[in-house]
């Protein structure tokens, strides 16, 4: 009896606790006119449902949010929960400024989400050893990569739809028959893959699928190796040795490719799940999706996938009201609403099966899933982007050989670590 009247009093001091209690939550991105909107709607709802008010900072990724939360981290003036972008959960978790969120969530609430997000999410690092295996961010929601295509080019060159069975050599062929001159005048129309070695995740996903990666075990940087080389190499003979991929994809904004996608200068292209939509809405029916090709050799098709995650501050004054927001938001229900209007696919499985339905474009995002990798889960993932990106472009700049392209940010990639202080 008198364990239960504990537990009753415990329950009535942690409400009246909460109550009138305030959480300061940190979103980073948004668009005012499509998502937010949707984040105050839900926001208020929590505070009616709760008496916990809500003090909403929204942050653009024009203005680094990374940043602004590092400092505010440092400074003790951090927010009780904030959206970053993954992978930055691994970063934070190395220094210990964010909270296991095992200690915050149950594992009732912890089932719901897809196994391959929440291991993504999950601290694999052996310092601090108190972060080791722990979940350290929710992922809010999922944007892996597929391949979007003009079905009408497709048909104008005589080819199907390509089937989720398709291998890179068929990839190979589709890109080759899809340049090609339209009218006759010597230059080529339209290109058959558009790209951009911009986004170093364009470069990973064949690597992947050679069954590369960027790290070992150990923590050693893997990028000059053989498998890596493969992958690569790939990617770098769609630019100069077949010529596929339309002018100025060394530096690429993904948004442009987008639009030449629209306006019939290339005809397929690699982008997130937001895109599909977009894309519906400008290209009605000639636009489709699939899965990536499969490499022949390993049988895999992987690709890249990114989440927006909630993290809870060390130094947050209301963990348990932050906790209590994140539940909120992350409900099937809410997070289904938030996905509708924000175009990617929500984490939660039930979630996730509600938001796919039979649209096509969505399932071959959905499909793709089962086989996505999430950046490297290193707490300088940034240096990786960085590295990986600047040897690839100047490879395809004629700069340096794929050889010493790979050897160049092999090296600087172990200098780099080193000087942080990792070692293998």
């Amino acid at each position: 009896m008198r364990r239960v009247l504990g537990l009753v009093v415990f329950l009535c001091a942690l409400a009246v606790s909460l109550f009138g209690a305030e959480v300061t939550f940190w979103f980073a991105g948004g668009d005012p006119q499509l998502d937010l909107p949707v984040v105050k709607k839900q926001v208020k709802a929590f505070e009616d449902a709760t008496g916990i008010k809500v003090n909403l900072v929204v942050i653009p990724w024009a203005e680094d949010p990374h940043t602004k939360l590092d400092v505010a981290i440092m400074s003790g003036k951090a927010p009780d929960l904030a959206k970053v972008g993954s992978p930055r959960e691994h970063a934070l978790a190395w220094s210990k400024a964010i909270e296991p969120m095992d200690k915050y969530l149950p594992q009732d609430f912890l089932k719901n989400f897809s196994q391959s997000v929440l291991l993504g999410s999950t601290y694999k690092m052996d310092k601090p050893k108190e972060m080791s295996g722990k979940i350290v961010g929710i992922p809010y929601f999922c944007h892996t990569r597929v391949v979007l295509y003009r079905k009408d080019i497709l048909a104008e060159r005589g080819l199907p739809e390509p089937s989720i069975s398709w291998t890179w050599n068929d990839f190979l062929e589709y890109a080759r028959r899809l340049t090609f001159d339209r009218n006759g005048d010597g230059q080529v129309d339209v290109y058959g893959f558009g790209a951009s070695a911009q986004y170093a995740y364009q470069l990973m996903i064949w690597v992947w699928q050679a069954g590369g990666r960027m790290i070992d075990e150990k923590g050693t940087p893997t990028i000059n190796t053989e498998l890596f080389h493969t992958g690569a190499k790939f990617f770098v003979d769609l630019f100069k040795t077949y010529k596929v991929v339309q002018p100025g994809g060394i530096n690429a904004n993904l948004a442009d490719v987008r639009r030449q996608l629209v306006a019939g200068q290339v005809a397929m292209y690699i982008d997130t799940g937001d895109a599909g939509p977009a894309l519906k809405k400008e290209l009605g029916d000639k636009v489709g999706a699939v899965p990536l090709p499969i490499n022949p050799e390993t049988g895999k098709r992987t690709s890249y996938y990114g989440a927006d995650v909630f993290v809870i501050p060390s130094n947050a004054k209301n963990k348990e009201g932050a906790a209590k927001l994140l539940m909120w938001l992350c409900s099937k229900e809410n997070m289904l609403e938030y996905c509708n209007v924000a175009g990617f696919v929500p984490s939660r499985v039930d979630a996730a099966q509600e938001y796919v339905g039979e649209d096509q474009i969505m399932n071959a995002f959905a499909q793709q899933m089962s086989d996505s990798n999430p950046w490297v889960e290193h707490p300088e993932y940034s240096a990786f982007t960085r590295i990986i990106r600047a040897a690839i472009q100047d490879v395809l700049s004629d700069k340096l050989s794929l050889a010493d392209g790979l050897k160049r940010a092999q090296q600087e990639l172990e200098t780099h670590l080193k000087e942080k202080g990792f070692v293998w």
